[in-house]
């Protein structure tokens, strides 16, 4: 399983979280449309997977709700590779608050990435 340093944004008024690998520049984005909010999946120009986004992510992270200050989030996220998809594995967490985490499997293909 590949581990990433990740950092997080977090925009309250849009209601959108974002992971994403230091460094990386994105070259292609797939939307997962799901019942909670959309999740983005970002591909860098080697094909690997390098950020997410989540739309409407207080449904996904319930203590955004109520927390006023959001400025300490963390984040982690590790992505397993098969020959057909992809397991994002990820965590986010505040001080002092139980951390929310979850997995994420999705269609993969390297090929189709690296051609777009």
């Amino acid at each position: 399983m590949e581990k990433q340093n990740i950092k997080v944004s977090h925009d309250k008024e849009e209601d959108i979280i974002s992971l994403f690998r230091e460094g990386s520049r994105v070259k292609f984005s797939f939307d997962l449309a799901l019942p909670k909010g959309d999740i983005v999946l970002d591909y860098d120009f080697n094909g690997y997977i390098v950020g997410l986004e989540f739309f409407n992510a207080s449904s996904y992270f319930p203590f955004l709700k109520k927390s006023l200050n959001t400025s300490n989030l963390k984040a982690k996220m590790s992505i397993q590779y098969g020959s057909n998809w992809a397991q994002i594995s990820y965590e986010l967490s505040l001080p002092n608050m139980k951390p929310v985490s979850n997995l994420i499997n999705a269609p993969y293909n390297k090929k189709l990435i690296l051609e777009h």
